[in-house]
């Protein structure tokens, strides 16, 4: 729900409230002249657009909220609170024209009797429920076993320019319609035109994986313009995140922090590309080429396929070989795993690739 509604109803409260006064104001003769009501009505009417912007938008967030709950609401619930009040409803009737002659029987009477059946009536056929699956044999188990619905979920800059997102959806990884808030793709526009050539083409990037995400046929993407006012773009990001329910997918990792800190779901795809990388025991060979040196004396740096820095301890004077390299340990950062070996006790026996 747009935040324009409740603060339009708001201003017009202003205005009716202005108008009341000056009403008040010229019959009492402390104003005089029709045209104090027009400006009255007028000043009433801003002071409600104006003061009416942070309450306008926790109604619209409230009402957001319970849309979502109502949308999650089974039918057959409704059809059951449905039926059960009218089943009170038609007892009711009955009772009155039964109790009609007693001495004392009011409208009060009947209106407390009518109330406490339909929500006694409705409390029972919405518990019970399940009696609106005869004839559909099995309704009620699958309608218990039917996973939840995704969560939807939403696309940061830094996710859309790192260009996995096709390929991890394309995996089955990624369910629920993704949502990219008209914001950030002003933000990928900005990066693409900007005059570093790098950032143009991040940013150009970044709208080539959403033309292919927005094309693909098992993926549902849309543009949302939901207004969260104004600010940082990663503030905004989280804003959204809590007033749609939704899941912020994400390579940045203080965003990540700051989300998970406000109670958002954060996807990281620098999470989940650490997650599938093949894990190494100590002892496990593997045939590796030293690219460089290390930090470290005596140390050569070599790299899996999948980017995982290798450290070879006494490899320095082996780089640009392949050598067979004896695990020793693993190391788990924030920026990824780093494995740790040494030369195989056969390294000698090492080629030169070229």
């Amino acid at each position: 729900m747009s935040p324009l509604v409740p603060r339009t109803a708001i201003a017009a409260a202003g205005a009716v409230v202005g108008a009341a006064l000056a009403a008040a104001l010229l019959e009492r003769g402390w104003l005089v002249g029709p045209n104090n009501l027009l400006y009255l009505s007028v000043l009433g009417l801003l002071t409600g657009y104006l003061v009416g912007a942070h309450p306008a938008a926790t109604i619209a967030t409230a009402v957001e909220r319970l849309m979502r709950r109502v949308a999650q609401v089974p039918p057959e619930a409704v059809l059951a609170a449905g039926t059960g009040a009218t089943v009170a409803l038609l007892i009711t009737v009955l009772l009155n024209n039964v109790l009609a002659p007693v001495p004392g029987f009011t409208w009060y009477w009947s209106l407390l009797i009518a109330g406490v059946l339909v929500a006694a009536a409705s409390w029972f056929f919405v518990v019970n429920r399940h009696l609106f699956a005869v004839g559909r044999p099995g309704a009620a188990a699958v309608a218990a076993e039917a996973p939840p619905t995704a969560l939807p979920k939403v696309l940061d800059t830094s996710a859309i320019i790192d260009g996995r997102l096709v390929e991890v959806a394309d995996a089955h990884f990624l369910e629920g319609p993704l949502l990219v808030p008209q914001f950030v793709l002003a933000e990928l526009q900005r990066i693409a035109d900007a005059e570093d050539p790098l950032k143009r083409r991040r940013g150009r990037r970044g709208l080539e994986v959403l033309d292919r995400l927005v094309a693909h046929a098992t993926i549902e993407a849309e543009v949302i313009h939901d207004d969260v006012g104004e600010g940082p773009v990663d503030d905004r990001l989280v804003k959204l995140c809590v007033q749609r329910g939704a899941a912020l997918v994400t390579t940045d990792f203080n965003l990540h922090r700051v989300a998970g800190l406000q109670g958002v779901r954060v996807l990281n795809l620098h999470q989940l590309a650490n997650a599938v990388k093949a894990a190494f025991l100590p002892g496990e060979r593997l045939s590796l080429t030293i690219v460089r040196e290390g930090r470290e004396a005596g140390q050569g740096l070599a790299y899996l396929e999948d980017g995982t820095m290798v450290v070879v301890e006494d490899a320095a004077p082996l780089v640009g070989r392949s050598i067979d390299v004896t695990v020793t340990s693993s190391l788990q950062t924030q920026m990824g795993r780093m494995i740790f070996g040494r030369p195989s006790a056969d390294a000698g026996a090492a080629t030169d690739p070229g």
